[in-house]
């Protein structure tokens, strides 16, 4: 059986002031603990996420830069900014969708990666197919909104990992 299209591009060293940006994440935004396995904060248009609302929230300067970055490696302008923080390796996210729902049709998620490396594994909707992408401090994934349709992606358990931040970014419809 042939795998269904994996539609991403990753781009290692993706951003040249990573140290910064993850100085920048740690020390200076205020992070919400509303979720079980880790901590969250959102900038840019309102997004509801996991069963949470966050408000409208300005993107800072570090933040719409590596938005910029992403929205060069898309091909189209983010207007929203999701970040998870994740303290250790035993921090998880289980296998799961992005939801489309208030999203552009087509629209690419991107998601840059700070601190820890970790594995993004993914995984076939008919669970037959696997891939991994080991995401390394200032990388950035791009996901098409096919993949989405057709793989769940997961961040499992890594024993021994330090703390790691993802900033993924949405390009919501606005009205």
């Amino acid at each position: 059986m042939t795998a269904p299209l994996l539609d991403l591009r990753y781009v290692p060293h993706a951003l040249p002031d990573a140290d910064a940006a993850l100085a920048y994440l740690v020390d200076e935004v205020a992070w919400l603990d509303q979720m079980r396995a880790r901590r969250t904060a959102s900038f840019g248009l309102p997004y509801n996420y996991s069963g949470q609302r966050y408000e409208a929230c300005a993107m800072p300067p570090v933040i719409a830069a590596i938005a910029e970055r992403a929205g060069e490696l898309a091909g189209h302008a983010f207007t929203n900014c999701l970040c998870n923080r994740y303290e250790t390796g035993a921090n998880t996210m289980g296998f799961h969708y992005d939801s489309y729902d208030g999203l552009v049709d087509g629209s690419a998620i991107a998601i840059a990666s700070f601190g820890a490396t970790r594995t993004l594994v993914f995984r076939s909707t008919d669970q037959q197919h696997r891939a991994e992408y080991v995401l390394e401090h200032g990388s950035i994934l791009v996901m098409s909104a096919a993949t989405q349709r057709t793989w769940m992606h997961a961040v499992q358990r890594s024993p021994g990992a330090g703390r790691r931040i993802s900033a993924t970014f949405r390009q919501l419809a606005i009205g």
